[in-house]
């Protein structure tokens, strides 16, 4: 059973990777092509204006999916982790001796 545990923390970890890295590459593309510069702090809410106005709708789900799922999806992990730290398995969180 821990080996499945641990096979989920994995894929949750790399889902959650996956999902930010895309949502920040289209965002990205997204304020290029509209001539918004991302890299500042007015930039960030001018693009987060656009996604909450729903003015590309992909973008928006995209976006609003990666905060909002990915935040439940780093509780599910959490949760999963003490879950199964309960249930006796033993995960190698931060463990010097295994280098």
């Amino acid at each position: 059973m821990c080996e499945i545990i641990q096979f989920v923390r994995i894929a949750l970890f790399v889902v959650c990777a996956g999902l930010v890295f895309t949502s920040i590459i289209c965002a990205n593309a997204y304020c290029k092509k509209v001539g918004v510069n991302m890299n500042t702090f007015e930039g960030m809410l001018e693009m987060y204006r656009r996604v909450f106005k729903f003015e590309n709708r992909l973008l928006s789900v995209l976006v609003l999916f990666s905060m909002y799922g990915g935040a439940l999806m780093v509780l599910g992990l959490v949760s999963l982790t003490f879950w199964g730290e309960a249930q006796g398995c033993d995960f190698h969180i931060n463990d010097r001796s295994m280098r």
